[in-house]
């Protein structure tokens, strides 16, 4: 236990210090600055080059479902580049939050109920075609998508059930 929790104050204190220090301005990243931050240092060793080399191969291959996402909210939301990496800093605070939450919801229900791997395959089939063929010029309002309609709908239910229930 006192290990994850201080696994948790390290990444904290490395997010702090990234946004509150590296990051204090927003602006656009560049692809040479990107670059830059990716590639090992040119006197490294052929080794540290290999461990980089597979250290990133895994990170990239386990982190694709972060990249859609944050594609998708990027495009949906039409964030600027100027603020993205602000956004991206809170999504990964909320991403710790809730990756444990539903990644054992999702070991329970897949246990379970082994079928619904081909209905989470299915989604990520549908959003991915969705995105492809998104017209970039049309304008995304976030009250008529159907979470906000199904968020609100329940909120007002509850509203109903606590004023019936004080009355």
């Amino acid at each position: 236990m006192i290990i994850w929790l201080a696994f948790l104050v390290l990444i904290t204190i490395f997010l702090a210090i990234d946004l509150g220090v590296f990051n204090r301005e927003a602006h656009e990243i560049s692809y040479k600055e990107a670059t830059k931050w990716t590639i090992p240092h040119p006197t490294t060793a052929t080794q540290s080059a290999i461990e980089y080399l597979t250290g990133y191969i895994i990170e990239l291959t386990l982190s694709i479902d972060n990249i859609f996402v944050i594609a998708m909210i990027f495009k949906s939301f039409r964030i600027p580049k100027k603020y993205q990496h602000r956004v991206l800093f809170w999504g990964i605070i909320g991403a710790l939050l809730f990756r444990g939450i539903m990644i054992a919801f999702g070991v329970i229900l897949i246990e379970k109920f082994t079928w619904t791997t081909y209905i989470f395959g299915a989604f990520l089939i549908y959003t991915a075609i969705k995105m492809a063929i998104a017209d970039d010029d049309e304008e995304f309002d976030p009250k008529s998508s159907f979470m906000y309609k199904m968020i609100k709908k329940s909120c007002q239910s509850q509203a109903e059930s606590t004023t019936r229930n004080l009355l």
